[in-house]
């Protein structure tokens, strides 16, 4: 009869941990197998490095030492690590002309032409036209809030006023991104 717990015991926990070791590989984003869908070129500085990123799964990809020694970054490899050490006073990292794809991450590199459209136009109707709208009205009740002089509703309106302001500015520079990525796309 223990032969037998035993047993049972060392079959559940086989399985518990197969499937728990399947689950952990799930949740683990490797590159291993993906498909490059596109490649860029990437200027450091205004140089050009020799090294091209890739596109894959919609994601822009950079080679990190040639990016690193193109920066004056330091880049040590241990395994599966790659570690990058900046040194103190690096300049800064894009470049001066927005029609070239600099080194700054921009999320929408590697979209389709027509997926970038798309998300433009909605990001200009949906979000950015509603946004200025509602921070019209706030700019108005603001100033009928001072009329009344009434403090505690100048403070919140002042309030809301700069978090419109702080998200205009968000998706104005998501609508550059995009317009630079759209530069590139095919």
């Amino acid at each position: 009869m223990k032969k037998t717990a035993y047993v049972a015991g060392g079959i559940l926990i086989g399985v518990v941990l197969s499937t728990a070791g399947g689950a952990f590989a799930d949740q683990v984003k490797s590159l291993v197998g993906k498909k490059v869908t596109g490649e860029y070129n990437i200027i450091v500085n205004g140089e050009k490095l020799s090294d091209k990123g890739a596109v894959i799964d919609s994601r822009a990809n950079v080679p990190a030492r040639a990016l690193s020694e193109a920066l004056g970054a330091d880049v040590s490899v241990s395994g599966k690590t790659i570690t990058i050490t900046s040194k103190a006073g690096d300049s800064d990292v894009s470049g001066s002309d927005n029609s070239t794809i600099t080194t700054s991450s921009n999320k929408y590199i590697g979209y389709t032409k027509s997926s970038l459209e798309e998300l433009r136009s909605s990001t200009i109707e949906k979000i950015l036209t509603p946004t200025k709208a509602g921070r019209e009205d706030v700019v108005k009740w603001l100033a009928e809030s001072k009329e009344q002089g009434n403090e505690i509703a100048i403070q919140n309106w002042t309030k809301e006023l700069a978090q419109y302001d702080a998200d205009i500015a968000k998706y104005e520079a998501d609508l550059k991104l995009i317009d630079q990525a759209l530069l590139t796309a095919k």
